[in-house]
């Protein structure tokens, strides 16, 4: 709450260089204003509970000066507004809303229903996936340039304007359905080339570095495996010419269930569980016995459709990770190791 107070304060301060640039008309602001005052103050509150109740005081403390810091900056009291637009734009918005609103939601489930309760909210390696949180939301807009560069390149030679419309003039439901089928069956061979491919594999091998599974692990994801990824998996997207409100609830869907099936929660959903992706059958993918299973994202159908669905009755693994846990834990570090290393 405090750092994200002190984030937000800085968004209000310099709004050309630090929102989105296709959120920024959208923010409804004084009820932003309001929102950071029950921030800053839920900053405070915290922050000093948690001196009082922890033996380390390093969290409460930054806690507080995040606060502070905030409050110096001109708190809610920063006018809006900008002339123009920076040549250059950092997601920080984007960061703030995301980290608030999923710790919100995702911290408190996670404590009252857990599936490993030693790990808690602190858990061991949760400032490097918080490192990748930040930069993977912060680079959102670069990051953004080179996913769809691809896919445009390809849909407009492909100029499949017929298509297109008859595509558009399907149900949105529909259409949500087809992205959802056409990018699940296209992701599950770009992992699983990932998983194969000696060079590939130590990309992604980062992601699988974790020890611990929380809805913040999801993060874990090296630069070059976000932009493959994504970049592959958007091109028949772009090809099927869906509509635009069709692609952002697709896109919705996709943040969702990748922050949802790392969660560390013990959570059964039945006959559900053989027609999504939910955390078990995810958990299952981590695992560091059996490899190389579950690549689906929505539908684990896929799996069994190509020989790799493994869930077993009531059971999650053991241990997640990589057998020997190869991979530095340092952030700085994980971004450099897959260039010297070329085998699993």
């Amino acid at each position: 709450m405090s750092l994200g107070s002190f984030c937000a304060v800085l968004v209000f301060r310099f709004p050309e260089w630090l929102t989105t640039s296709e959120l920024r008309s959208s923010y409804p602001v004084e009820f932003m204003r309001g929102l950071l005052v029950l921030a800053i103050i839920a900053g405070f509150f915290f922050s000093a509970l948690n001196i009082l109740l922890r033996p380390s005081k390093k969290l409460g403390l930054a806690g507080i000066g995040f606060a502070t810091l905030a409050i110096i900056l001109g708190g809610t009291g920063v006018n809006v507004d900008y002339d123009g637009d920076a040549p250059i734009h950092v997601g920080l918005d984007w960061l703030v809303l995301n980290v608030v609103l999923l710790s919100l939601v995702f911290v408190p489930l996670e404590r009252l229903f857990p599936l490993r309760p030693e790990h808690g909210t602190f858990r061991a390696g949760w400032t490097t996936d918080g490192l990748y949180f930040i930069v993977s939301h912060v680079l959102v807009e670069l990051l953004t340039f080179f996913t769809l560069l691809p896919a445009t390149i390809v849909s407009q030679a492909w100029q499949a304007d017929t298509m297109s419309a008859q595509v558009k003039s399907m149900p949105l439901i529909a259409q949500v359905l087809l992205i959802m089928l056409v990018a699940d069956l296209t992701q599950y061979w770009v992992h699983r080339s990932f998983h194969r491919i000696g060079f590939a594999w130590p990309f992604h091998a980062i992601h699988h570095s974790s020890r611990a599974m929380d809805w913040l692990a999801g993060s874990r994801l090296h630069v070059v495996d976000i932009v493959v990824t994504r970049a592959l998996i958007l091109v028949p997207v772009f090809l099927f010419g869906f509509s635009e409100a069709a692609l952002y609830i697709w896109l919705a869907i996709v943040a969702a269930q990748a922050t949802f099936n790392h969660v560390n929660m013990r959570i059964r959903l039945g006959w559900l569980e053989q027609l999504l992706v939910t955390p078990r059958f995810h958990h299952w993918h981590h695992a560091v016995r059996p490899i190389d299973k579950n690549f689906a994202v929505h539908f684990p159908w896929i799996d069994r459709l190509f020989g790799t669905f493994y869930l077993p009755a009531d059971a999650w693994p053991e241990n997640v990770g990589i057998h020997n846990d190869p991979i530095p834990e340092e952030f700085g570090r994980q971004l450099l190791w897959p260039f010297h290393r070329k085998t699993r």
